[in-house]
């Protein structure tokens, strides 16, 4: 006789045999028992989770000369018959290989009969998802009122597919994926059953490449079987088979990378094209892996990898942070997508590694960077509740013009300054006389960049905005200046507007305002500067301006004014001070961390 695969020789024939699926499995015979069976089931769920299978078993159920009964005795004619495919009254259809109407309108017509061993006529009609529409509208009428000796049982992966007439008129079972466990347990009684040695490494090696498929693993296992030329089935001998790279390697990428051994990365996924793993497989090996690590830290016992109990792992895994692996998982998604639409697929995995090389160190800086900020707001914060402070003490009143004057003339007498401060009285002044700012963006500077600005500039700027925002998408001090209003332009500076205070200070920050500068010198390499201004204060600026502009000034010089923006100045740290803040740091981040600097 010929041989036959593993999944068909070991396909459940009782619903006791039935791995992972208790609730249709209960609700079936449930069903049986209660007399409460319907007309039309609709078995949904991933490929190789027993759709058909139990679809045929709920036949004999329903067939069986001791029933209809929650337990076919798989002794009688009619349950050797459904289980060898003789009985004519179980009809199975491929819906996608008979999709059309013309198929569906001869079964149509078989309806009618009567069965002619059965108890029932059961249509099985698998991939249904592939039947025409017209094939479906020509079923519609019989699905909803068959005979009471027929029931239809529709099989299908893809249920969204079907007409919601169709839905509407069947039971639907959703399938789940079978377990890692339930898959284990399944392979090790086939390979007893077979007289197999197999290892225990090597069964959750199959269950972990099947993906919740008990037929893929069964089929996995017989490849394996066909492949093995030792007395024992080993994990090299899945993972040949199977394209699927070991933990172990895996982990040596990621350790190499995390080091910026870019080199010695690359060397080791050259090693593994070598021996044939082809680098999607390799790609998806090492996302699933990453997940695993994340899993495994949050808690060790949602993880079934004996991978996970090697010490240099552990260690690994306790200097790892996390958000260097999300980072790592976006690259590798990202490269999936891209080798979709590419034969250079080895290219972009070599882009890949050298991206995750680099991201530990990008993390590091990201985290100097905040530290930065945090300082800056600090000190910030500091400053304004010392002037507030002052401030307490001091009654703010407006005044009368000409009451100011005569009381600067009598405190200059007396060499006294005023306990007054003036709020809401300005005078213009009659000459371009710009007062000091004290570290703030100056008036002066603002007006000679309007003066200069050109539409050219301008428009430079604008067509590179969109670019900028997908290219340093990660960049945040970036983006809040993408998100602004581009208001002047020229070669050697640029004006953006942005909604808030908090943000113009955190863009002008040394380290923010630094990075942006470079990004902005690949669009125009002759810029030397930027500057931000909260919205309120250029409105009034604009209105300045554009009132001189109007009274015919071609270059109109603007009334001072404060810009309450600091100019970016490079934080200065002693070595005592450096030393203390690092102390400070690694208290609260650990030993493990590492303090480059520029």
């Amino acid at each position: 006789m010929a041989y036959v695969a593993l999944y068909r020789s070991y396909r459940p024939q009782t619903f006791s045999e039935v791995v992972d699926q208790k609730a249709v499995v209960t609700t079936l015979q449930n069903a049986i028992v209660h007399n409460k069976v319907a007309h039309a089931y609709l078995f949904c769920g991933p490929r190789g989770t027993g759709k058909t299978t139990m679809a045929k078993i709920f036949a004999k159920a329903l067939n069986c000369e001791h029933g209809p009964t929650p337990n076919p005795c798989m002794e009688c004619e009619i349950c050797k018959g459904i289980t060898k495919g003789t009985i004519p009254d179980v009809i199975e259809i491929d819906a996608a290989s008979n999709n059309g109407a013309d198929d569906i309108r001869q079964l149509r017509d078989s309806v009618k009969y009567l069965p002619s061993v059965a108890r029932y006529k059961v249509y099985i009609i698998d991939e249904v998802h592939m039947l025409s529409n017209a094939a479906f509208n020509a079923l519609l009428k019989t699905l909803e009122e068959p005979p009471k000796y027929v029931i239809f049982i529709l099989a299908t992966t893809e249920p969204y597919k079907l007409p919601n007439t169709i839905l509407s008129r069947c039971q639907r079972f959703d399938f789940q994926a079978i377990t890692d466990d339930g898959l284990i347990s399944r392979i090790k009684y086939v390979s007893e059953k077979e007289n197999l040695k197999i290892t225990d490494e090597a069964v959750k090696q199959i269950a972990t490449s099947a993906e919740g498929g008990m037929r893929d693993a069964l089929s996995l296992l017989d490849q394996v079987i066909s492949y093995s030329t030792n007395n024992e089935i080993t994990i090299d001998d899945v993972l040949q088979v199977s394209g699927n790279v070991s933990s172990l390697d895996l982990y040596n990428i990621l350790f190499n990378l995390y080091n910026h051994n870019s080199v010695k990365a690359l060397e080791l996924l050259e090693n593994l094209v070598e021996k044939g793993k082809e680098i999607p497989k390799i790609v998806s090996d090492l996302t699933i892996f990453l997940r695993d690590i994340l899993i495994y830290k949050a808690d060790s016992t949602l993880v079934n990898n004996q991978i996970f109990s090697n010490k240099e792992l552990e260690s690994f895994l306790k200097t790892i942070n996390n958000s260097i692996i999300y980072k790592w998982l976006d690259i590798l998604n990202n490269t999936n997508n891209q080798m979709r639409f590419s034969n250079q697929k080895r290219m972009f995995l070599d882009l890949a590694f050298l991206k995750m090389s680099d991201a530990k160190e990008n993390e590091e800086n990201k985290l100097l960077e905040r530290l930065n900020m945090l300082e800056y707001t600090i000190n910030n914060l500091e400053t304004k509740i010392a002037n507030s402070k002052v401030q307490q003490n001091v009654i703010k009143e407006v005044i009368d013009p000409k009451e100011i004057l005569a009381l600067h003339k009598q405190n200059e007498q007396k060499n006294n300054k005023p306990e007054v401060i003036v709020t809401d009285v300005y005078e213009e002044p009659t000459e371009n006389v710009f007062q000091t700012d004290d570290g703030n963006i100056s008036i002066k500077t603002i007006n000679e960049l309007l003066n200069a600005s050109t539409k050219e500039e301008k428009e430079k700027f604008l067509k590179q905005w969109p670019i900028l925002k997908i290219k340093y998408s990660d960049n945040v001090a970036l983006n809040m200046l993408l998100n602004g209003q581009i208001v002047a332009a020229c070669k050697e500076g640029l004006i953006v507007v942005l909604q808030d205070e908090g943000f113009c200070d955190r863009v002008m920050s040394y380290p923010n305002y630094i990075k942006v500068l470079e990004i902005l010198q690949t669009i125009e390499e002759s810029i030397k500067s930027f500057y931000v201004i909260p919205h309120n204060i250029w409105l009034d600026i604009r209105l300045d301006y554009k009132k001189k502009y109007d009274a015919g000034q071609t270059k109109p010089i603007l009334d001072y004014r404060v810009i309450p923006v600091k100019l970016p100045v490079k934080p200065i740290i002693s070595n005592d001070e450096n030393n203390e803040l690092e102390e400070k740091l690694k208290d609260i981040f650990g030993e493990t961390l590492e303090i480059k600097e520029n």
